[in-house]
């Protein structure tokens, strides 16, 4: 090679890692990382094909005594742990011993099965066999999320929905978030599922997040630059710091996710439980999934917090409830009671991860449980005052009325009206 191109080439490879080093400087600024933002070492692994329920809790309990830091009690273990729920003694029970019907919960990104635990207690209540998953990487600390793979979240889907599947007649899936693709995945590759109850499903996010674990790797030079968002982590049956490995195995997720529904299309009910003021997700997805839903049965659940038009096979609550001190609803608490100790309305949690880092004050305030309403912190809600995202679903009961009469049709396999069929095209915001 010429000498003259040599040098050429050599002063622009020197640019390039200039460029590198400076981003991941820039991507790293404000943002201070510990022990905590550091992989655990705990390497055990589970056969996820041929492990039992008790297997999967013991490795799970083995994982996060191993991977915590904060030195749990028995308690808060418990709480983050899978959980199974049997159904009560006099619940019918088929001639070979199945119960009617079973479900599959699994929590969303940054979250642990103490999220799923109020609804699994409505679905044991109505005599369902119920196992809440922990997907890997989850409930330990967020560090682990830098060596996560959805691979090994979709693994444990099956495996919960393959012990399942061996108790019951009928078999649901039902998850949050990330846990709402993943239950549309396993659906589509498992002819064992009959029906799926999603909340807030992530069936699409922001097109930028593709780039997120190029992003991810610049934490190579400065650590701050693996994370998009860097909290405090005071939570704790949840992650408040968010790592950019962890949007990208999102994005993956996804990706193969509506790949499969395009090669492998739905036909079981479909009963989605969504906000149009969600700013997690792209909600637009969530209503273009569902409007390919041919079954019957299938249906939305939406929260809006502005009045909007009967859809079809929608039914749509107006969120905004000042005098409750709720003005929307957010993506965070759609299957949680508004009493729940934890994430209700006077629980412990304080979700006020919206103002950290950029107004300290309204921050503490919003801790300190000084806001002026709850809701999605939208641009829009922020012109209220102080908003506290809200953790719980203030319309709890009316959610578990529609819940009760989707099972009551799957159960009977009745094929009757859609809810509110005034309108056929498809929902857009």
């Amino acid at each position: 090679m010429h000498k003259g191109w040599s040098h050429a080439l050599m002063r622009i490879m020197l640019f390039l890692v200039f460029l590198v080093v400076l981003a991941s400087f820039v991507l790293s600024l404000g943002k201070t990382t510990g022990p905590r933002h550091e992989p655990s070492a705990f390497s055990e692994r589970l056969d996820y094909n041929t492990a039992t329920f008790g297997q999967y809790r013991d490795w799970s309990e083995r994982r996060l005594r191993a991977s915590r830091l904060d030195n749990p009690s028995h308690e808060i273990i418990n709480r983050l742990l899978p959980f199974r729920l049997e159904p009560d003694a006099d619940c019918p029970v088929s001639a070979d011993g199945k119960y009617a019907n079973g479900i599959v919960l699994t929590h969303g990104l940054l979250a642990s099965p103490y999220s799923m635990k109020d609804i699994g207690d409505y679905f044991q209540s109505h005599c369902f066999l119920v196992l809440g998953v922990l997907m890997n990487d989850h409930g330990t600390r967020p560090g682990d999320m830098l060596k996560g793979h959805w691979e090994d979240w979709i693994a444990e889907v099956h495996m919960a929905t393959r012990l399942v599947s061996q108790q019951v007649d009928k078999v649901y899936l039902s998850g949050h978030s990330a846990g709402g693709a993943l239950s549309v995945l396993e659906a589509s590759r498992n002819p064992d599922v009959d029906a799926l109850v999603l909340f807030a499903p992530a069936m699409g996010i922001l097109d930028v997040s593709k780039y997120a674990g190029m992003l991810s790797q610049l934490g190579d030079i400065f650590s701050g630059a693996s994370w998009y968002k860097v909290e405090n982590d005071e939570a704790i049956y949840r992650y408040e710091s968010f790592a950019f490995r962890a949007v990208q195995e999102t994005w993956d997720l996804i990706q193969a996710t509506q790949q499969e529904v395009a090669a492998h299309p739905l036909s079981i009910p479909v009963m989605t439980v969504a906000s149009v003021q969600d700013s997690t997700i792209d909600v637009q997805a969530t209503f273009d999934f569902m409007a390919q839903q041919t079954n019957p049965l299938s249906f939305t659940l939406l929260y809006s917090q502005h009045d909007l038009p009967p859809y079809y096979r929608t039914r749509v609550y107006n969120s905004n409830a000042p005098e409750q001190g709720v003005i929307s609803v957010s993506h965070l608490g759609l299957m949680t009671p508004p009493d729940h100790p934890w994430y209700g309305r006077d629980g412990g949690y304080r979700s006020c991860g919206h103002y950290f880092g950029n107004d300290a004050d309204s921050f503490a305030r919003c801790k300190a449980g000084e806001r002026d309403f709850y809701g999605e912190p939208t641009q829009e809600n922020r012109q209220f005052g102080l908003i506290e995202r809200i953790a719980f679903n203030p319309f709890w009961d009316d959610l578990l009325d529609d819940i009760d009469l989707f099972i009551e049709q799957v159960s009977m396999d009745r094929r009757g009206m859609p809810i509110e069929p005034e309108l056929e095209d498809p929902l857009e915001l």
